[in-house]
C-alpha cells in the first residue's frame, strides 16, 4: 500500500493544451449562419439566436433593450400568456440578453420536446408583434428596475466614469435614464427591431445533444425565414479627456464608491492579451496584490478589482472598489504603490506561474460541457472574431514575459492618464 506524503503538495499542472470541440459551421440561403455542437450526454438542447446589434445602434436611447425584451412579449398569433404557458408545460425557458454590441434571444429544452416548442420560439424570432400595452408594461418595470439601480453609489460611480471616458454622445458612454425608458413610443421600437434584426446580421448557435432530424429542422426552418438587410449605422465621437477626479454626493452614507480608469484600446489590439495578464496580477482575480494589500492587510475594503473591458471600436481600464470616508486616500495611495510596483519590480516565479495558471484555467471552465463550449463559440462570432483569434489569446497568455507585464504597467497605468470619480455622501 502506498502512504502519499502529506508533506508535499500535488504537482501544479501548467501544460495546457486547450482546444475548443469540433463544431459546424453553415451559412443559410438567407445569410444567416448556423453553428451546431452537437456534444454532451444529456438530452438538451439550448438554440441561441444571436443579433449582431445593440445598444450601440441604436438613434433613440433605450429602444434597443426594449426591442430584444418584447420579443417574447407575444406574437401576430401568440399571446405572452400562451408563450409562457407553453414553455412551462414542457419544462423549456426563455432567456432574452441585450448588450452594448450584441443581443440574443435563447431557448433551452430537453431534447425529446424540442419538436413542440420550436415552432413558437421560431415566430417569436419571424413574427413578433410589440403592442401598446406591452410597451406599457415593459415601460414601467424596468424604469422602476433603473430607478432601484440609481440608488447604488457603485452603479453612479462607474455611469460617471464611462460617461468621462468615452463622451455624453457615446454608446459606449451615454446613460440611459428612467426617463428615456418612459418616453419610448412605439414606432420608435419597431423601428429598431425593422433596422437591426436583419438575417445578414444573425447568427444561430445549436448546443447540446440532438439527433440529425433536429438538425436538419433547424436548418430548414431558420434557412426559410424571409431575408432582411440591416440597415443601421454607427457613428462614434470621442472625447478629449483630461486627468479628472470628481466627487458625486449622494445620499448613501454606508460607504463612498470608488473608480479609477481610463481609456484603453480595441479587442483586437496587439497589447489585449499582455494587458490581461498585467491587469489580472493588479487586480484581476481573489488574490491579486490589491485584494492582498488593501483587504487582506490594511482592510480599507471588503473587495476590490481592476477589470479590462474591451470592444469592437474601444476599451477602458478601471479600478473598483467600495471604502469608507476615511479610507478613501490611503486606499488611492495603495493603489498607486502597487501599480509602481508593477512598473518597475519583475514578478516573482511562483506569482507569475500561478496567474497564468489561473488565467489558462478560466479558459478551460469556458469549455467545460458543450453549454459553455457553445456559449464561447457564440461571444466569438458574434463578436465578429474567430478561432485563430481564441487561440492567439491562449498564445499570448502563455508568451507574456515580466518585462511584457512592466512595459504593459508603464504604458497603460501611468496615475496622470487616471480619471477618479467617487460617489458617496461626503
Amino acid at each position: 500500500m502506498n502512504i502519499p506524503n502529506r508533506q508535499q503538495g500535488p504537482r501544479i499542472f501548467s501544460d495546457y493544451n486547450i482546444q475548443l470541440p469540433s463544431f459546424k459551421s453553415t451559412m443559410l440561403a438567407n445569410d444567416l449562419e448556423l453553428i451546431e455542437l452537437n456534444d454532451g450526454s444529456q438530452e438538451i438542447i439550448r438554440v441561441d439566436y444571436v443579433y449582431k446589434s445593440g445598444r450601440v445602434n441604436e438613434s433613440v436611447r433605450a429602444s434597443a433593450k426594449a426591442s430584444f425584451y418584447l420579443l417574447r412579449e407575444g406574437t401576430r398569433n401568440t399571446t405572452a400568456h400562451q408563450i409562457a404557458e407553453k414553455f412551462d408545460y414542457y419544462g423549456a425557458y426563455i432567456r432574452v440578453f441585450a448588450g452594448l454590441e450584441y443581443s440574443s434571444l435563447s431557448l433551452v429544452v430537453m431534447s425529446k420536446y424540442f419538436e413542440e416548442v420550436w415552432p413558437v420560439f421560431l415566430e417569436m424570432i419571424t413574427d413578433p408583434d410589440f403592442t401598446e400595452d406591452e410597451l406599457s408594461s415593459y415601460k414601467r418595470i424596468y424604469s422602476e428596475k433603473l430607478r432601484n439601480e440609481l440608488s447604488k453609489n457603485d452603479v453612479l460611480a462607474y455611469r460617471r466614469l464611462t460617461e468621462i471616458i468615452f463622451g455624453d454622445q457615446h454608446p459606449y458612454g451615454y446613460n440611459t435614464e428612467p426617463s428615456d425608458i418612459l418616453a419610448l413610443k412605439l414606432d420608435q421600437v419597431n423601428a429598431y427591431r425593422d433596422t437591426c434584426h436583419g438575417t445578414n446580421n444573425a447568427l444561430a448557435v445549436i448546443s447540446g445533444k440532438y439527433s440529425e432530424k433536429v438538425s436538419e429542422l433547424c436548418k430548414a426552418s431558420l434557412g426559410a425565414i424571409d431575408m432582411k438587410t440591416s440597415t443601421f449605422k454607427q457613428e462614434f465621437f470621442n472625447p478629449d479627456i483630461k486627468h479628472v477626479f470628481e466627487k458625486l454626493a449622494t445620499d448613501q452614507t454606508v460607504q463612498t464608491s470608488l473608480k479609477i480608469g481610463r481609456k484603453l484600446f480595441k479587442r483586437k489590439h496587439s497589447d489585449f492579451s499582455k494587458m490581461q495578464v498585467a491587469n489580472t496580477l493588479l487586480g484581476g482575480y481573489f488574490g491579486s496584490r490589491l485584494m492582498k494589500n488593501i483587504r487582506e492587510e490594511k482592510g480599507y475594503t471588503y473587495g476590490i478589482y481592476s477589470s479590462v473591458d474591451v470592444w469592437k471600436e474601444d476599451g477602458f481600464f478601471y479600478i473598483s472598489a467600495d471604502v469608507s470616508n476615511n479610507a478613501i486616500e490611503p486606499t488611492i495611495e495603495e493603489i498607486n504603490k502597487e501599480i509602481k510596483r508593477l512598473q518597475t519590480e519583475p514578478v516573482p516565479d511562483n506569482e507569475f506561474r500561478m496567474v497564468k495558471n489561473f488565467m489558462l484555467g478560466q479558459i478551460l471552465h469556458l469549455i467545460d460541457g458543450p453549454f459553455a463550449s457553445g456559449q464561447l463559440i457564440k461571444n466569438i462570432y458574434a463578436k465578429e472574431l474567430d478561432i485563430e483569434h481564441f487561440k492567439n489569446h491562449i498564445d499570448g497568455i502563455k508568451g507574456t514575459t515580466k518585462n511584457d507585464v512592466m512595459e504593459m504597467a508603464r504604458k497603460y497605468l501611468d496615475e496622470k492618464s487616471f480619471i477618479t470619480v467617487l460617489a458617496g455622501n461626503f
